[in-house]
């Protein structure tokens, strides 16, 4: 793997890691980054506050689906205006939240490169 993959995996890996801790208080259990030509994919576990997890165990999946349908576009746009300067070229996306109601909660963030140039800064 050449330097300049490595740092873009760990400069992904790190902005994952702040944008949940900022949401969740701490830090995710795990965040894996795999880049493959024009295709990179974040997974990220461990992605629930503690409030989050005992509704969870209660039942109460319901209310942490309610939740993260409020709070996924605050997370989405933090993360993509950041991970927008971060990669250094424009790109589509694609954001999941799977396997809500088991042990195996993970958010999966696919990044597809659109290679017609470096970035624009954007006005947001």
């Amino acid at each position: 793997m050449s330097d300049e993959k490595f740092q873009l995996q760990e400069n992904i890996r790190k902005l994952a890691t702040k944008i949940i801790k900022h949401y969740r208080g701490k830090g995710p259990e795990c965040v894996k980054v795999k880049i493959e030509n024009d295709i990179i994919t974040i997974h990220i576990n461990g992605i629930l506050s503690n409030l989050s997890e005992i509704l969870v165990k209660e039942g109460a999946v319901d209310i942490v689906k309610d939740y993260w349908k409020i709070m996924k576009p605050h997370l989405e746009k933090q993360f993509l205006e950041e991970a927008y300067e971060v990669v250094g070229k424009r790109f589509e996306y694609n954001w999941q939240i799977r396997d809500l109601e088991s042990n195996n909660r993970t958010i999966i963030i696919f990044l597809k490169l659109i290679n017609d140039g470096s970035i624009k800064k954007k006005n947001v």
